[in-house]
């Protein structure tokens, strides 16, 4: 359902002159049981995993970057860091290690 929603806008765009390609941030969620996995980019190829606790007991996330660029987040029972990094990974946007191993750093200031 998604992807027919986004290849209908990119189609639109495309027909009143914009000239762009559709390609995805890939995502992904699943429930199991009181645990919830949300998952935006691809971490094939990472050389390095940051781990960063999320504000609910319990929450946290991965960030996974390949010689300094982020790749991926796997996000548990962390809904508003994996939105962030899912935006940050669609807009071509930068967050680096450091920054999100920083847990005071407000990831949200990034976008």
């Amino acid at each position: 359902m998604q992807n027919a929603n986004d290849m209908g806008l990119i189609a639109a765009r495309n027909m009143l002159g914009d000239s762009v390609d559709y390609n995805p941030t890939p995502w992904f969620w699943s429930d199991q049981f009181e645990l919830k996995l949300q998952i935006a980019g691809l971490n094939t190829g990472y050389d390095r995993v940051v781990t960063r606790p999320g504000v609910r007991e319990g929450a946290k996330s991965h960030f996974y970057f390949k010689a300094g660029r982020f790749l991926a987040a796997d996000c548990l029972n962390d809904g508003a860091t994996y939105m962030v990094a899912r935006r940050i990974l669609e807009g071509g946007k930068t967050v680096t290690p450091e920054q999100v191993e920083d847990a005071g750093f407000a990831l949200k200031s990034l976008l």
